[in-house]
């Protein structure tokens, strides 16, 4: 019985420690927001304490290649499947698809691309205003932009739906990806 209990204990102990470690990498801030008192949780950071910060947790700060392994598979996917499923002249002349919903949905998602164009090619590279300042310059415009991206994904995925049925999501959400990617690889 007293085996069971130390047993126990030290496999509660041993535990108690792989999750300490396990939540310092998961969540490093943890570690420096309990070092602190609350009221200086949310005041300016002193030249000093950033210092010991970035010494302490700066190998958690891990930039990562826009040429990554994970990118590069979503562009050869969506290269594939662009190909194979014969994207692009599939849209042109196919008249299984139903152009009234998916020429909603096209309108929708230039909306989108405009917001976005707006926001990131206007307002961050012209006029040099910061992304933080996005929102309070132009509150409407990402909520705009974010509905119109639903809608005119699910009016596309409506139009598209009797030329490739189920697989229609999976196309356009691999073909989104590889232009997502592209966009990162360009930026």
């Amino acid at each position: 019985m007293a085996d069971r209990m130390s047993e126990e204990g030290f496999r509660r102990r041993v535990q108690h420690r792989l999750a300490g470690r396990l939540l310092d990498t998961i969540d490093p801030d943890r570690l420096y927001a309990e070092t602190q008192p609350e009221e200086s949780k949310f005041s300016s950071i002193k030249p000093e304490t950033r210092k010991q910060f970035e010494e302490t947790f700066g190998k958690y700060q891990k930039k990562e290649s826009a040429f990554s392994i994970q990118n590069i598979l979503w562009l050869i996917a969506s290269i594939a499947v662009f190909h194979y499923s014969d994207f692009y002249m599939v849209l042109r002349f196919n008249p299984n698809i139903n152009r009234l919903w998916f020429n909603i949905g096209a309108i929708l998602i230039a909306i989108n691309v405009c917001v976005a164009i707006f926001l990131i090619g206007w307002l961050t590279y012209i006029k040099k205003v910061n992304s933080d300042q996005w929102e309070k310059q132009y509150p409407a415009a990402i909520p705009i932009a974010t509905g119109c991206f639903v809608c005119g994904a699910i009016c596309v995925n409506v139009g598209l739906w009797p030329v490739w049925g189920p697989l229609t999501p999976v196309i356009l959400f691999t073909i989104l990806m590889g232009i997502v990617v592209i966009i990162v690889m360009l930026g």
